[in-house]
């Protein structure tokens, strides 16, 4: 059994990988927990789940580095075992062609890993989070470059912050791209906007890259903006969570 932990900006996915499957725990990441409260939370979600089996190695994806250490002393609290903290210094299995391959969020790395392992081809991993991330892989399991654009959410926070008259609305899908009242013009400007300007770039980064893209989605929102999206593509919810246990396979016997 695996044990495969994404500290993300506003949830921790924790992955299971067990012989009858994935089971994965969502886990607020604000308000944040003492170690004693995510091992309480741990514990039990694994009796719930009637996990018996002793993790064989932990790995960890972390864009929230107070967290790391956390959860590193939550896991001892836990299991015997170091956890494998991702980054581009073990071993992925990609070339990072860009200038600073150690500033590159390691759920980024995960989501290309994953992607490129499934297709094994130019690939786009588009991950629909706090943020909005397009990581590419080009050819020979190459890693490229991609984009960063502000999450469904923020924008939602960031119209009620910035503006007199707008308040937050809750997220759900709109009923036309034609939006009759506020709420519904938010609503079509969060969704179909967001789907609009990833395809968008996609387009333009396969323009200069000389590339054509095969597309995987995943993220807490991919689910809804893979309704919107009109180019081809994959969706895969927990990417992330499987690039982390190709990663640890590859490091394991390192």
């Amino acid at each position: 059994m695996l044990i495969a932990i994404d500290i993300g900006n506003s949830l921790i996915n924790i992955g299971f990988f067990l012989d009858s499957g994935l089971i994965v725990q969502k886990i607020d990441t604000l308000p944040s927990l003492s170690a004693d409260g995510y091992l309480a939370l741990l514990n039990r979600f694994i009796k719930e789940k009637n996990i018996y089996k002793i993790p064989e190695g932990i790995i960890i994806s972390s864009v929230v580095p107070d967290y790391t250490g956390i959860l590193k002393k939550t896991l001892a609290g836990l299991v015997s075992i170091e956890p494998l903290i991702v980054s581009c210094k073990i071993n992925t299995g990609l070339r990072f062609n860009i200038p600073h391959p150690e500033k590159l969020g390691s759920d980024r790395i995960a989501n290309a890993v994953a992607a490129y392992e499934l297709y094994n081809c130019p690939v786009a991993a588009v991950d629909f989070g706090t943020a909005t991330t397009i990581s590419v892989v080009g050819k020979n399991a190459t890693y490229i470059g991609g984009t960063i654009t502000p999450g469904i959410r923020l924008m939602n926070e960031s119209l009620a912050e910035g503006t007199s008259t707008l308040s937050e609305i809750i997220l759900k899908l709109p009923e036309s791209a034609l939006g009759t009242d506020t709420t519904g013009c938010i609503q079509s400007g969060l969704f179909y906007g967001s789907a609009g300007a990833v395809e968008r770039l996609l387009h333009e980064i396969e323009k200069e890259a000389g590339l054509k893209l095969k597309v995987v989605l995943t993220g807490g929102f991919g689910s809804m903006i893979s309704k919107f999206f009109r180019r081809e593509h994959d969706l895969r919810p927990n990417l992330t969570i499987e690039g982390l246990k190709i990663i640890y396979m590859k490091n394991k016997n390192a």
